[in-house]
């Protein structure tokens, strides 16, 4: 081995230990140094009285594969245009994407633990096509979150309606007419424009097939995340039905998604913003009693089952990526 391959394994060595080392302290930080969680464990202890109760939080666990397998199967058909990873290689790179995302607001890094487990396929390219899933499950969170918003609203119903139905159809066509961003180049200067054409008509490799099922997947997802929800809530004898039940939860994703946050956070923002809608929708349904800390704690648990958990196993994973290839690689 020459010099220059010593230095490049040892510096991919040392960023590998970083990242476990990091990802451990952040964990660490929100399960164990948290007062929110002890507060989450001792709600559990309390209120899991009944076995049907700790049957539907295993049910929402045993969920947690399924959900990230959805994940893995919308990630292969958005990389297909550049490499074509197998199923397995697919699954695991959810698990470091999600151990990649603690570290960036919203979990933006997500794409960086995936695009390092490909073998060949194009980086950049591949970083760009994380647009297309990002696209999709958008579609769904906007989607629906703002169909809920007709149940909290009083005035104005049909022209909100209307300009709801404008919005999520614009997104839709957008969606599935992509590969028009490749109309952008003309915004690149000259010089680089030969050297970026590549890039920009990657998004006209996807067939309506192949988006159609990426959207349908991402819708598939949320509602398995929102069903997980439910479970969580009714594990705690949250009283309301599924359906009246999934109303708040759309609205809180929505709000989810347009809240900068950082993971270290994370748990508090979104205890807090769950409270804040699931309060307005009780008293809506004439509930008077407060539920806050049985929100607080579904939404708790939920991130542990489908972020934590995920995270943590993605750290084990680490030492799969490859942030250094030979130039016969790319």
């Amino acid at each position: 081995m020459n010099y220059k391959a010593k230095i490049i394994k040892f510096t991919e060595t040392t960023v590998k230990l970083v990242i476990v080392l990091l990802g451990i302290w952040i964990l660490y930080k929100k399960l164990i140094h948290n007062q929110n969680i002890t507060v989450l464990w001792q709600d559990i202890s309390i209120s899991f009285k009944e076995k049907k109760q700790f049957n539907l939080m295993i049910i929402a666990v045993a969920l947690m594969p399924l959900n990230q397998y959805l994940e893995s199967l919308k990630w292969k058909i958005q990389v297909k245009p550049i490499e074509n990873i197998s199923y397995y290689k697919s699954f695991l790179s959810i698990f470091t994407g999600i151990s990649a995302g603690m570290f960036f607001p919203n979990r933006m890094g997500n794409f960086l633990g995936r695009i390092f487990m490909l073998e060949k396929g194009d980086r950049i390219k591949a970083a760009m096509l994380t647009l297309v899933g990002g696209m999709a499950q958008m579609i769904a969170t906007v989607g629906i979150g703002l169909l809920a918003t007709l149940f909290f609203i009083e005035k104005h119903i049909v022209i909100i309606s209307i300009g709801i139905i404008i919005l999520i159809s614009t997104l839709t066509l957008l969606y599935f007419n992509i590969h028009l961003l490749k109309y952008v180049q003309f915004l690149i200067p000259k010089r680089f424009k030969e050297k970026t054409q590549s890039y920009v008509e990657i998004f006209s490799k996807y067939k309506r097939k192949e988006l159609f099922m990426i959207l349908i997947l991402s819708f598939l997802r949320y509602f398995l995340y929102t069903f997980q929800f439910i479970l969580l809530l009714w594990a705690f004898n949250f009283p309301l039905s599924y359906f009246k039940t999934l109303i708040p939860i759309a609205l809180t994703y929505l709000m989810m998604m347009i809240i900068p946050f950082i993971t270290i956070m994370e748990i508090a923002v979104r205890g807090s913003v769950s409270i804040l809608v699931f309060e307005k929708w009780l008293l809506i349904n004439g509930i008077n009693i407060s539920y806050n800390n049985i929100v607080f704690s579904a939404s708790s648990l939920l991130w542990i089952i489908n972020i934590a958990i995920p995270a943590l196993i993605g750290l084990f994973l680490t030492h799969k990526l490859k942030f250094f290839r030979e130039k016969n690689e790319s």
